[in-house]
């Protein structure tokens, strides 16, 4: 029996809370020192109250998911209780062959996405099959496979809840067109009309698209995303957590620097820096801050195996909370390297 075997029964664990903090395991894998920093940062997450782990299919060709499941496989089944885990499917990478391909099959020639109720089961069998366990909490679309039917995965998905090996459903990096249909679609095809769990996307200080289209409505700098921004709201509305990869934006505004000349993002850190010092807080938090600040219930993905950087992740709500209106928009334009019109 492993670690997450334990919840498969006639009756599952409660559902539990998912924290406003998502723990990304993109860089996890199985070489090297990789293992330890693993487990290092797992604890830094529990001990900052982190409830929901983020991976995929494609991480690692597989490794991320593999040192995912030898991670939860220590824990203590009551402490394992406590976690959700997510995974994605959707993606095939050059050179791959996908799940459950005929015998014979030749590697994927290029990036392709599918969603078809095919690859959509032999990918969350691979899935658990790496992770350990028979069954997952959530499974995201990866990627829009805009020749799939959007009903035609939904109605596999059901399958998959069906028999147990799923419970959620949610998306990734897709339009708000398409994410809505996919809600529709689960609402409409469920028993218990439950919709959908969660909409990822890339979102923070250095990838505005969401908020500056909210932000620049009437001008022309107005982001030109179909339905930008209709998504947050949406999601806030329909009670889906939103939430948000690649927020920190590899560190580019935690970084110190002494150039004389500096670029507008270096100028952005710095006041990221100034504001940190001012509120006490660190700079990881200011930069999630200013996403929890916003009223979309905005939920970070963070992919740092550092756990002072996780620690000082976790302050995010501490650093939104002392932020005001000035900081906020202050933050905000110097990111832009432009003022607001």
């Amino acid at each position: 029996m492993t670690a997450m075997d334990l919840h498969h029964d006639d009756v599952r664990a409660p559902r539990q809370t998912a924290s406003p903090l998502v723990l990304g395991t993109m860089g996890w894998g199985t070489d090297g020192e990789r293992p330890v920093r693993a487990a290092a940062a797992l604890d830094a997450a529990l001990a900052a109250g982190v409830t929901v782990l983020d991976t995929a299919d494609i991480y690692g060709d597989g490794d991320s998911e593999r040192a995912v499941g030898a991670a939860l496989a220590g824990l203590a089944p009551q402490v394992r209780d406590g976690l959700r885990v997510q995974t994605k499917c959707g993606i095939v990478l050059p050179g791959t062959t996908p799940p459950g391909a005929a015998p014979g099959t030749c590697p994927a020639p290029t990036t392709r996405y599918d969603s078809s109720p095919h690859h959509l089961k032999a990918s969350l069998a691979a899935s658990l099959e790496r992770l350990g366990t028979d069954w997952v909490d959530t499974l995201l679309i990866h990627r829009p496979d805009v020749l799939t039917p959007v009903e035609d995965t939904v109605r596999a998905f059901l399958d998959e809840r069906e028999a147990g090996r799923v419970e959620r459903l949610g998306v990734s990096n897709l339009p708000w067109e398409r994410a809505q249909r996919f809600h529709a679609a689960l609402r409409s095809l469920s028993a218990d009309g439950t919709g959908l769990d969660c909409v990822q996307v890339e979102l923070g200080l250095h990838h505005r698209a969401l908020v500056e289209a909210a932000v620049l409505a009437n001008h022309d700098d107005a982001v030109p995303t179909s339905g930008a921004a209709t998504l947050p709201q949406w999601c806030a509305d329909e009670g889906i957590a939103l939430q948000a990869w690649g927020p920190l934006g590899q560190g580019r505004y935690t970084r110190r620097t002494t150039d004389e000349a500096r670029s507008p993002e270096q100028e952005a850190a710095v006041v990221v820096e100034e504001i940190a010092e001012r509120l006490g807080q660190p700079g990881e938090a200011v930069v999630l801050g200013w996403l929890r600040r916003l009223p979309w219930d905005v939920r970070p993905v963070v992919g740092t195996t550092d756990p002072g950087r996780i620690a000082a992740c976790s302050r995010a709500d501490d650093a939104a909370a002392a932020l005001d209106h000035s900081d906020w928009y202050r933050l905000l334009t110097a990111a832009r390297g432009v003022p607001l019109p």
